[in-house]
């Protein structure tokens, strides 16, 4: 390196470094200069990085061309790239007036406290464009890992997302804390919270000039794959696909189901249509960044079984850290939404219902005890909570009794799945238990938890939480999923266990659906 070209390179690092000193002294000045300071500083660093990053690069005309279709891909690429610049950058200068104007606190609990006032509205501002930029930066960088095989690249992109999700969880701790008389921690997690913010800033300019500046270079999509043993071709799945079946969406359904049912059969009567909306979104997020991160905790089960083998992290099509990443922003991303747009309570219902699926059953109970279904399965139990404190704002009585359904429902529903799948499960060493305590005893267990949870699904009517209506029915599916479960002790064959495995399925849908009808009738 010449002496020019090292004096220009200390030229660009200190101009950065000034421009970044700015960045965090303008955070902390009054708000008639200190909010357009730092909005300034950004700008300027943004400017100084991106001039520095393209005479890295290099002229774009010395770059090879692209065909049509890769153009228009790097096109969407460029725009998606662009997009979470502004985002970002339109979060990080509202940011500054909320600290600014000590907004922190107002109007956690929207919609209940309207953004009637100047405050609420900038608090709520800043809060809904920390939502977009977050899920615009996650966008950007699983785009940048599928287009770009240069691993410094691909670093970067997961940089930003890391550093994203560690300022966004910074923050929430900020508006926690914010009624908090402890000055000195306030303080610093606002420098923290700055810092990291005028970090990920940088990094995401760098990030963005590359996609800008370099065409994409990934890597060739895995051929059609033929089978040998019955001449038939598999397709291999795409890579949005792929990252999508992280999350489980089917499993999802079922649980979406029974929180939007139970929103409809509180004493408020019929939720608002923003209300429900909120709701299922954020309901969707938390149980779909669980799920990534369970494809990320058993990646090395998943290999040994022949029903998950086929996954995308077993398979190696998606790096384990992509499912690690995706996971906790998706709840990070759902906690912010119910936080902010229905209630405090119902976000922490969520992030419980997340917190026990991926330590208490994931890591803790899964492979350790033959109870793991039993004891992890309440964690499929959580969504009447949260769909009842959605709408009320508290717990009751009922929505306890709506949780102990799907605590019961869980071991039968799950065991008859486990009885198909047991040699799988034995391979991976995990105690299910028809490994553990063999067929016969699974089978008897399956009818003794049958027979509770339909006790307790009849129960609701003598104690007036539903009426006659949906005793009725309640009286007509249960008897139906007793009779799959002793047809499935006396036969004990495949079939009857799939049999009651699919119509368990159907089973708890019809009852909280019976639930609402309830209701209307009353």
């Amino acid at each position: 390196m010449t002496a020019v070209a090292a004096h220009k390179r200390w030229l660009v690092v200190m101009s950065a470094m000034v421009a970044y000193g700015f960045v965090l002294i303008g955070g902390f000045l009054s708000i008639g200069t200190g909010s357009a300071l730092s909005s300034l500083a950004l700008a300027v660093l943004g400017v100084i990085l991106y001039g520095y990053t393209r005479a890295r690069i290099g002229a774009v005309d010395s770059q090879p061309r692209l065909g049509g279709r890769a153009q228009a891909t790097q096109r969407r690429y460029r725009t998606i790239a662009i997009g979470s610049v502004i985002s970002l950058y339109l979060a990080l200068a509202a940011g500054t007036v909320v600290t600014n104007h000590g907004a922190l606190w107002e109007c956690l609990a929207w919609p209940v406290c309207a953004p009637s006032n100047e405050l609420a509205a900038i608090a709520m501002t800043h809060r809904v464009l920390v939502a977009f930029a977050t899920l615009s930066i996650v966008v950007f960088a699983i785009q940048t890992w599928r287009l770009h095989t240069d691993q410094s690249i691909r670093n970067t992109a997961g940089w930003a997302v890391g550093l994203m999700v560690i300022a966004t969880i910074i923050g929430m701790l900020q508006v926690t804390l914010a009624n908090q008389p402890n000055t000195t921690t306030l303080t610093a997690l606002r420098i923290t919270h700055l810092t990291l913010g005028a970090g990920m800033w940088g990094i995401l300019v760098v990030l963005a000039t590359v996609a800008y500046r370099l065409p994409i270079n990934r890597a060739p999509v895995n051929p059609v794959v033929a089978k040998p043993e019955d001449g038939t071709v598999v397709v291999p799945p795409t890579p949005f696909k792929d990252y999508v079946s992280l999350t489980k969406p089917r499993v999802i359904t079922l649980l979406i189901l029974t929180t939007i049912t139970t929103m409809f059969v509180t004493p408020e009567g019929m939720p608002s249509l923003a209300l429900l909306f909120w709701t299922t979104l954020g309901g969707w997020l938390m149980p779909s960044g669980a799920h990534a991160l369970n494809c990320y905790f058993d990646r090395d089960v998943d290999v040994k079984m022949g029903r998950t083998g086929r996954r995308p992290l077993p398979s190696n099509r998606i790096p384990a850290w992509h499912a690690l990443v995706l996971g906790i922003a998706l709840a990070i991303i759902s906690f912010v939404i119910l936080t902010v747009f229905v209630n405090l309570l119902t976000a922490i219902l969520a992030l419980a219902g997340f917190f026990y699926y991926v330590v208490i059953y994931t890591l803790i109970l899964k492979r350790n005890s033959p109870s793991n279904i039993v004891i992890g399965g309440a964690a499929g139990a959580f969504p009447p909570l949260v769909g009842w404190a959605a709408v009320t704002g508290d717990l009751s009585f009922a929505p306890l009794f709506l949780f102990a359904i799907i605590f019961y429902w869980t071991p039968p529903h799950f065991w008859a799945l486990a009885l198909i799948r047991q040699k799988d499960y034995a391979n991976a060493n995990i105690p299910m238990l028809p490994v553990v305590a063999g067929d016969d005893e699974t089978k008897r267990q399956i009818v003794l938890y049958s027979i509770l949870m339909f006790v307790l699904t009849l129960i609701l009517t003598p104690l007036q939480i539903f009426g006659l209506p949906y005793f009725l029915m309640a009286l007509a599916f249960g008897g139906l999923f007793l009779y799959y479960a002793v047809q499935l002790q006396r036969e004990g064959t495949t079939k009857a266990a799939w049999a009651l495995y699919r119509y368990s399925l159907l089973y708890l849908a019809l009852l909280f659906v019976a639930m609402v009808v309830d209701r209307i009738i009353a």
